[in-house]
C-alpha cells in the first residue's frame, strides 16, 4: 500500500489532517490497482469530478463532495512542491509493492476552481521496445534504419490517446547510448530516462518553448526529442537543428501527415526548409489488441467485404499481402481469408480485450516527396505511401486483424471515422 501517513509530516513537512490524508490515500491506492495512468479532478459547481484513466479510456469516475475540494487539490499540490506562486506543476513518489510510482502533475485554473491532472508511472518502468508497439515488417525496418542514421526531423503524428508519447519515448529510448548526448523539451515528464537531459516546460517561470529550443542549441545535442510542436518558433528551430546535423525527434497533435502540412504552411515556414531537413513521417492510432486466450475465427459476410472494397481495393492490397508473404500463396480468393474475435473470459474480464496496440503509417522522405512537399502538391504525396510500399492506416488495421491481433470490428471503425 501507499501509505502517506507513515511519516508524512517528517517527509514532506506537510500539515495535512488525517481525513484528507486518508482520502489522498485511498484515491491514489485506487488508481494504482486500477493500473489507471491519469487522474483527472474536474471542478464542477457542487462536486469534485475525479476520474481515473488508462489506455485512452475512462476506468471510473467517482464524485467527491465541494467542500473537500480545496483541502484536496492543495495537500496533493503541498506534496508536488506545486504549491508555490511560480509553479503551476510538480511531482512526487512513493514505494508501491518493492518499487516507486510517480505522481507527476498539473494544476490550470478555471472558472469552477483548479483543475488537476496527474500522471502516474513507474520509476524506472521498462519502456516498449520498438518491436512491441505495433510496427512490423517494412514499417520497423524503416524505423529502425532511420533511428540508426541520426539525422533530419522525424515527425510522430496522432491525436489525443494515439499513443504518440509513448512512442516518442520508445524510439528515444532505442537511441539511448552512453556516448550520445541527448536532451529532451516536455510539457510533461511522463518517463524518466537515464542518463538524458530532460526538461520541462514552465511558461509561468519563464521557461517556455522559445528558450528551451535556445537551450537545446547551447548544449550541441545529438539527438533531441520534442515532446509538441504547437508554435513557429518550436517548429523553426526543430528545422535549424535538422540543418545543422542534430537528429530531432517530435510529435505533433493531428489527424495525418495533411494536417501537418497545413500546420506548418499557416505557421509560415519555408516549405524548402521543412522539405530539406524532414525525414520521415510516422502518423499512428491506438487500437483494442485481442484477448489471445479467448481467440475463435469468424468468417466474414459478402456484406462486410463490400465495405471493405469500398475502403481499401480489396483486390490490389489483397495481391501485395500475397506478395509480401502476410497471407499465403494458398489462398486463392477473398473469401477465404480468416479473421479473429476474443468472445471474452476470466483473463480479460469478459471483455476480450487485452490493452492496447498501435497502427502506423509511414512514410520515408525520399527525394520524390520533397518535390511535392517544395511544390504544394499535397493531395499526391499519399500515393507516394502506396509507391514505397507502405501501408496505410486502415490496411496496417487489416494486417493486424488477419493476424488476429485486432478484431475486424477494429478495422470497420478505422473505415467509418476516416
Amino acid at each position: 500500500m501507499l501509505l502517506l501517513k507513515d511519516k508524512l509530516k517528517e517527509q514532506l513537512a506537510l500539515d495535512l489532517d488525517a481525513k484528507t490524508i486518508r482520502v489522498i490515500d485511498k484515491l491514489l491506492n485506487y488508481a494504482v490497482g486500477l493500473e489507471a495512468v491519469e487522474i483527472r479532478f474536474e471542478p464542477e459547481a457542487e462536486k469534485l469530478a475525479v476520474i481515473f484513466s488508462a489506455d485512452g479510456e475512462v476506468k471510473n469516475r467517482i464524485s467527491l463532495p465541494k467542500k473537500i475540494e480545496p483541502v484536496l487539490i492543495n495537500g496533493l499540490k503541498e506534496m508536488a512542491k506545486a504549491d508555490r506562486p511560480d509553479s503551476a506543476a510538480g511531482k512526487f513518489k512513493k514505494d508501491y509493492q518493492g518499487y516507486k510510482i510517480i505522481f507527476s502533475l498539473t494544476v490550470r485554473p478555471t472558472a469552477a476552481g483548479e483543475r488537476m491532472i496527474i500522471d502516474i508511472s513507474r520509476e524506472n518502468f521498462e519502456l516498449l521496445g520498438i518491436g512491441r508497439l505495433g510496427l512490423a515488417g517494412k514499417n520497423l525496418a524503416i524505423v529502425k534504419n532511420n533511428l540508426a542514421k541520426r539525422k533530419g526531423l522525424t515527425l510522430v503524428i496522432g491525436g489525443f490517446n494515439s499513443g504518440r508519447t509513448t512512442t516518442l519515448y520508445s524510439f528515444f529510448n532505442y537511441l539511448n547510448k552512453p556516448e550520445l548526448n541527448l536532451a529532451t523539451v516536455e510539457n510533461s515528464i511522463a518517463f524518466d530516462l537515464p542518463e538524458i537531459n530532460q526538461s520541462r516546460l514552465d511558461p509561468i517561470s519563464g521557461y517556455d518553448a522559445r528558450q528551451a529550443m535556445n537551450s537545446l542549441r547551447r548544449q550541441d545535442v545529438d539527438a533531441a526529442m520534442i515532446g509538441e510542436i504547437v508554435d513557429r518558433a518550436t517548429a523553426e528551430t526543430a528545422m535549424h537543428l535538422a540543418q545543422a546535423g542534430h537528429f530531432i525527434l517530435a510529435g505533433f497533435y493531428g489527424h495525418d501527415f495533411t494536417s501537418a502540412l497545413s500546420f506548418f504552411q499557416d505557421l509560415g515556414i519555408n516549405p524548402s526548409l521543412f522539405a530539406n531537413n524532414i525525414s520521415l513521417v510516422i502518423t499512428q492510432r491506438l487500437v483494442d489488441k485481442n484477448c489471445p486466450h479467448c481467440l475463435s475465427r469468424q468468417r466474414l459476410g459478402q456484406d462486410s467485404y463490400r465495405r471493405l472494397e469500398e475502403k481499401l481495393s480489396l483486390k490490389k492490397i489483397f495481391s501485395k499481402l500475397k506478395a509480401d508473404k502476410i497471407i499465403s500463396e494458398k489462398i486463392s480468393q477473398l473469401e477465404d481469408l480468416s479473421f479473429y474475435k476474443s468472445g471474452g473470459c476470466p483473463r480479460c474480464k469478459n471483455s476480450g480485450v487485452a490493452g492496447k496496440i498501435g497502427i502506423f503509417e509511414v512514410l520515408e522522405i525520399d527525394s520524390e516527396v520533397k518535390k511535392l512537399l517544395n511544390t504544394g502538391h499535397f493531395s499526391a504525396i499519399q500515393g507516394e505511401v502506396k509507391k514505397q510500399g507502405s501501408y496505410s492506416l486502415i490496411e496496417d488495421a487489416l494486417i493486424k486483424a488477419l493476424n488476429g491481433i485486432i478484431s475486424i470490428e477494429e478495422v470497420f471503425a478505422l473505415i467509418d471515422n476516416s
